[in-house]
């Protein structure tokens, strides 16, 4: 005698994971006996499950929540979560009926442990609404782990006080709305326009740039060009060789004199 899990194999939670998350896990009853069932995890102190354990009639069946708490920061994407769940059931005949609920399990797994059936869960981690989803083989959750690995399952948390009443945990705690999925898909688009805008921002301060490199090279042009009618040739050196032909002597003036000196030095000596 086996209960029925649904989803059978794997649990998702969505992203982001920096808030807390509600999952649900139906166990179904198809037997004739009522059947008492136990939640356990690897990660007891991540999840709080609601009841994690009880008793399910006779072709009925029973809503667990599951809530994962808030991380302090998202995992990489490509991370891949081991946290798993163990679901125990067994089959409550007519001498455990006279059991206290407390007395049940202990009793159960002291003297009929061979009798309890299990059944495995994993748990995996979504992107946000609008992204692409990456689907989990089914041959690797129904994988067998080698007989080297050891996995540590405990009592899951049944507690309504175990979480503090936060904004947070109580809106995680509410059905999921349209108004969420809008608001979810309407963030990402707000995202792609600010992208945008962030590059064209970009590209106009470039131009910027580019205009006022332009404008410099322009304004170092005109002030490099010489003024027209300005003559090239430096006025000081024409001044300076007219004040030079002011002072000297005419040579007409020097060769008269030596001449002069001449016959005076041959007639008188």
């Amino acid at each position: 005698m086996s209960i029925e899990l649904e989803p059978s194999s794997q649990l998702a939670f969505r992203r982001p994971l920096t808030e807390a998350i509600k999952e649900v896990l139906i166990i179904r009853n198809p037997t004739q006996l009522p059947i008492a069932f136990k939640v356990k995890t690897t990660a007891p102190k991540q999840y709080c499950v609601r009841p994690n354990s009880g008793r399910v009639e006779p072709g009925q069946e029973l809503e667990v929540q599951v809530q994962m708490q808030a991380m302090k920061e998202d995992p990489p994407v490509d991370f891949k979560c081991k946290d798993k769940f163990l679901v125990q059931s067994v089959a409550i005949t007519a001498e455990r009926e006279l059991l206290a609920p407390q007395d049940l399990w202990p009793t159960i797994e002291r003297d009929a442990k061979d009798q309890i059936r299990e059944k495995k869960i994993r748990c995996a981690f979504l992107p946000p609404l609008g992204h692409e989803i990456t689907q989990i083989k089914e041959e690797e959750l129904e994988a067998t782990p080698s007989p080297s690995s050891h996995i540590t399952f405990s009592d899951s948390v049944n507690n309504n006080n175990t979480l503090p009443a936060s904004p947070v945990r109580q809106a995680a705690q509410q059905p999921l709305s349209v108004h969420t999925t809008i608001t979810t898909s309407s963030s990402a688009d707000m995202g792609t326009l600010k992208r945008e805008l962030d590059s064209a921002q970009e590209t106009i301060h470039n131009l910027q740039s580019s205009v006022e490199r332009l404008q410099q090279e322009a304004t170092s042009l005109r002030q490099r060009k010489p003024e027209a009618g300005s003559s090239s040739a430096p006025t000081m050196t024409a001044v300076h060789l007219k004040n030079n032909q002011q002072e000297g002597y005419p040579v007409t003036y020097v060769a008269g004199a030596a001449v002069v000196a001449f016959l005076f030095a041959y007639l008188f000596f």
